[in-house]
């Protein structure tokens, strides 16, 4: 997620959407207290997934995220960094890549594109078109 944000209820809108789409872990851009303000409102609003810091993190943080808080990427797990793919086929094509290669999960940086993406990995699957149209 960005370390700027214009409204802090669609900040937070957009975390909880990206849990909710199976999201694994969001981080924040930068380091130090901007970060781990931004990452404790996370905290405090999700309720599973793995909160990303870039240093050592304050006690505080630690204890809002109950636990979740990891530096980098989680111990022994293999996350690989990729641009925002162009679209759902790259997206699919990627998320099989790194698969095959033994990651964890890919960090991407945040587009408001990646909650759609995450919620629809599959090129043909628009059932939640069909199902708008009634």
């Amino acid at each position: 997620m960005p370390l700027r944000i214009d409204d802090g209820g669609d900040f937070l809108a957009d975390v909880r959407a990206l849990e909710a789409a199976g999201a694994e872990m969001i981080g924040v851009d930068g380091d130090g207290p901007e970060q781990w303000i931004l990452l404790g409102a996370i905290a405090a609003t999700t309720e599973r997934v793995l909160l990303r810091t870039t240093g050592a993190e304050p006690a505080a943080l630690r204890t809002l995220g109950r636990g979740r808080t990891v530096v980098g990427a989680p111990e022994g797990e293999t996350w690989v960094e990729i641009p925002m793919p162009a679209d759902r086929d790259a997206w699919a094509s990627a998320l099989r890549h790194h698969q095959d290669a033994g990651a964890a999960g890919v960090i991407v940086p945040w587009d408001a594109r990646l909650i759609d993406l995450l919620r629809n990995s599959e090129p043909e699957d628009r059932s939640d078109l069909l199902m708008s149209t009634g």
